[in-house]
């Protein structure tokens, strides 16, 4: 699976008006599985937690939805708050 396989999967539950990117860091973390950067519109999922595809999906659509509110929530007026983990 990569980045823009991901982004696609994702663009098919949910179109947006505002571009992201979706990073696979190749890294293992014990706090995190992804996060979202607001700021950025960046989704990053930490592939190597992961030991099929479905459980990175999981994780995938769990950051696209911190993305969707980010996109109602600028166009609504409302600041991006601080990256979210």
């Amino acid at each position: 699976m990569t980045n823009e396989h991901i982004k696609e999967m994702l663009l098919e539950l949910e179109k947006t008006d505002i571009d992201f990117t979706v990073t696979m860091t190749g890294k293992e973390s014990k706090k995190v599985n992804g996060l979202y950067k607001p700021t950025t519109h960046e989704i990053l999922i930490h592939n190597m937690n992961f030991k099929n595809d479905n459980q990175l999906m999981y994780t995938a659509i769990h950051e696209y939805t911190h993305h969707l509110i980010n996109v109602r929530n600028e166009k609504n007026g409302i600041s991006s708050q601080k990256d979210l983990l």
